[in-house]
């Protein structure tokens, strides 16, 4: 018993001889007695760093890399601007059955024809009927009633266009008159007529002059059948030529090669006692 004192007070004093070497504070350690002896190992542990305020702190070691909190730098590029494509108006449905068109339908004055009392002539419209009344009956003027053209039906720069009108004359009588076109003044101008004895007249006046080896203006048998009361003439342009029907039926002289007409007008032509003309057409296309 006094050999297990003696051991137990040795330990003890090493302990504490350790702890007060490492400036902590000594721990109590407790033995309880057993009946054989144990072997105790004390290994010294590492010095911790002791705060101002008496508190032990553990050293923690930085990472190499970049604190987290801090954001790695950034290079900020002006964004690129996307233009949108620039929109067109969207093109207009082509529809291969519309043709632009020129009406006279005689209902109304709406084109702005010749009307009333005008020289040796009298115009009226009405009843989609261009009537025009001779007032004069020994005259030798022709009457003519002319308008331009929308901008949309330009008969220089068309390939293919159709001009036709229906000319009534008295009972029992051939119309007297007809188409005028590409007019620019009344002393520029083409035409396409009819007189009493049934023939026709394909003429072209520039600077008030006719031309002897084209459209020369001479009246002659069209080679069809002209019809009193009413007759259908009918002018095309298709590419490099003119054609002149009568009636729906192609005349002897037709076709014409194309030149350029001096103006884009449109007009009638009278010479008769009374002639009256009916759907007016001018239509780009067959």
């Amino acid at each position: 018993m006094r050999l297990f004192l003696t051991t137990a007070l040795v330990v003890i004093t090493l302990v504490n001889s350790v702890a007060q070497s490492t400036g902590r504070r000594p721990k109590m350690a407790i033995f309880s007695a057993s009946s054989e002896w144990q072997k105790v190992t004390l290994k010294p542990t590492s010095a911790l760093a002791v705060s101002p305020s008496g508190r032990p702190s553990t050293a923690v070691e930085k990472p190499a890399s970049s604190p987290v909190g801090q954001a790695a730098p950034v290079t900020v590029t002006n964004p690129t601007e996307v233009m949108a494509p620039a929109r067109t108006a969207p093109y207009p449905t082509v529809n291969s059955d519309y043709h632009p068109a020129f009406t006279g339908d005689f209902a109304t004055n709406r084109n702005g024809w010749k009307a009333g009392i005008k020289g040796d002539y009298y115009f009226q419209i009405g009843l989609g009927r261009y009537s025009i009344r001779k007032r004069n009956t020994n005259t030798t003027q022709v009457a003519l009633s002319t308008v331009e053209l929308p901008a949309d039906i330009n008969l220089n720069r068309a390939e293919v266009f159709t001009i036709k009108v229906d000319v009534l004359a008295d009972s029992g009588q051939v119309p007297s008159g007809g188409i005028v076109f590409g007019i620019k003044d009344s002393l520029n101008y083409n035409a396409f007529t009819l007189n009493a004895k049934g023939e026709v007249s394909i003429i072209r006046v520039a600077n008030g002059s006719t031309f002897g080896d084209y459209m020369p203006g001479d009246f002659f048998s069209p080679g069809v059948s002209v019809e009193k009361n009413r007759d259908r003439l009918s002018i095309q342009r298709r590419g490099d030529e003119l054609h002149f029907y009568v009636n729906a039926v192609e005349i002897r002289s037709s076709p014409y090669p194309f030149k350029m007409f001096a103006g884009n007008g449109i007009g009638l032509m009278a010479s008769g006692y009374w002639t009256s003309f009916q759907k007016l057409t001018v239509t780009l296309g067959l």
